[in-house]
């Protein structure tokens, strides 16, 4: 995957989100777009390796976001290990994000809160040693 998209209600507030509480670096400030069809503002903030696209459409009537309805449901992050899910869990707890419990999911661990916006985000660890014991061989 090289990037998503977001369509998000205000720009600043979730170019905010993204870099302080989930470490985004910005690597393009809000600008007008590239492209003579889209009208608003836009922004460009990296996790880790994937681009992550914010955009504030002109024509956005501050709706939240709606997992239920056709499209998006949901955004998974990459925790390394238990340890590593726990300090993303702390490093949320401390910048006040409101998340679910870790919970066990079988092949390892994950939980899960929203942006702004409320899209929802997950961290997950896979365990890949339960991941293996549990995988289902077709012959």
């Amino acid at each position: 995957m090289s990037h998503l998209g977001f369509s998000v209600t205000d720009l600043d507030r979730s170019i905010k989100f993204y870099c302080d509480a989930l470490g985004a670096v910005l690597v393009r400030a809000p600008y007008e777009g590239d492209s003579p069809s889209f009208s608003g503002r836009m922004a460009l903030v990296m996790l880790g390796s994937n681009g992550l696209d914010l955009y504030e459409h002109a024509g956005n009537e501050g709706e939240r976001f709606e997992p239920a309805r056709t499209g998006l449901d949901h955004l998974a992050l990459v925790a390394e290990s238990l340890g590593h899910l726990q300090t993303w869990a702390d490093w949320l707890d401390a910048w006040e994000v409101p998340r679910s419990e870790i919970r066990d999911v079988g092949v390892g661990a994950m939980f899960d809160f929203v942006d702004p916006d409320g899209i929802q985000i997950e961290f997950c660890f896979t365990d890949q040693a339960r991941l293996s014991e549990s995988a289902v061989h077709s012959s």
